[in-house]
């Protein structure tokens, strides 16, 4: 079985799996559902943020993805299948954009309308991530390239990053993440809801490594392996005159 569990992170190329993510987005989530998920998910952001102690904060990464049980994505849940609309909500962040208070409410309705793989049950497209981000202004680049040098340049050309991965590069069983990687101000890379727990229990961003490609090997115990990288600077402002 072990062969079976390797084939497509060892054998399908990366650039045909973001081209099966995409033909899989054909699958629509309803205008209906979208807009009844956006009432229930503003609602529920917004009493969060108030409480003050809940699983959502003002102005800060998000790093606890399983206590995002009330918050709906197409079909599913945030807890499920959302860490590509965190991974976006975090690169924001990452970049010093002020979101409104239902912004995260905003982002999972933009991809519930263009970008959603099999209703939401897998989660976003990472192509689409790209378009968004393109959409809205930003400079812009993807890599699907395993080579740790073209990675590194990424990290080092651009501000922040979404990175997708296989978990584990022998098990397609241990399945894929998505994540946001952030440069501390001594130029280390940082994981975004890379499930690291600190020792009171809590959610934390990853340790800081010293490349982008060593933030990647650093999931899973270094069995992972990428699929693809969006580098992401902030858009240039337009010169008048």
């Amino acid at each position: 079985m072990g062969w079976l569990k390797a084939f497509i992170p060892q054998h399908l190329s990366n650039a045909r799996l973001l081209d099966i993510l995409d033909i899989c987005t054909h699958f629509k989530i309803s205008q209906r559902k979208a807009r009844a998920n956006h009432r229930v998910n503003a609602d529920t952001v917004t009493k969060a943020l108030a409480s003050g102690r809940s699983f959502h904060a003002r102005g800060e990464h998000i790093e606890n993805q399983s206590q995002w049980k009330q918050v709906r994505f197409g079909r599913y849940t945030m807890d499920y299948s959302g860490c590509e609309i965190i991974a976006t909500y975090n690169a924001l962040l990452s970049l010093g954009e002020a979101l409104p208070e239902q912004g995260i409410a905003d982002l999972i309705g933009a991809y519930e309308k263009k970008g959603a793989v099999l209703w939401g049950g897998w989660g976003v497209a990472p192509r689409a991530i790209y378009r968004y981000l393109k959409e809205k202004g930003y400079d812009t680049a993807m890599t699907t390239s395993t080579a740790p040098q073209d990675i590194n340049r990424m990290g080092e050309e651009y501000s922040t990053a979404i990175i997708t991965v296989y978990n584990d590069a022998r098990d397609i069983t241990k399945q894929i993440h998505t994540m946001n990687v952030t440069k501390t101000h001594e130029g280390a890379f940082v994981l975004h809801n890379c499930y690291r727990r600190d020792r009171d229990g809590s959610y934390a961003m990853g340790m800081p490594q010293a490349s982008l490609w060593e933030a990647i090997k650093s999931v899973h115990g270094g069995a992972a392996m990428p699929i693809c990288v969006i580098g992401i600077n902030q858009a240039e402002p337009d010169i008048v005159g």
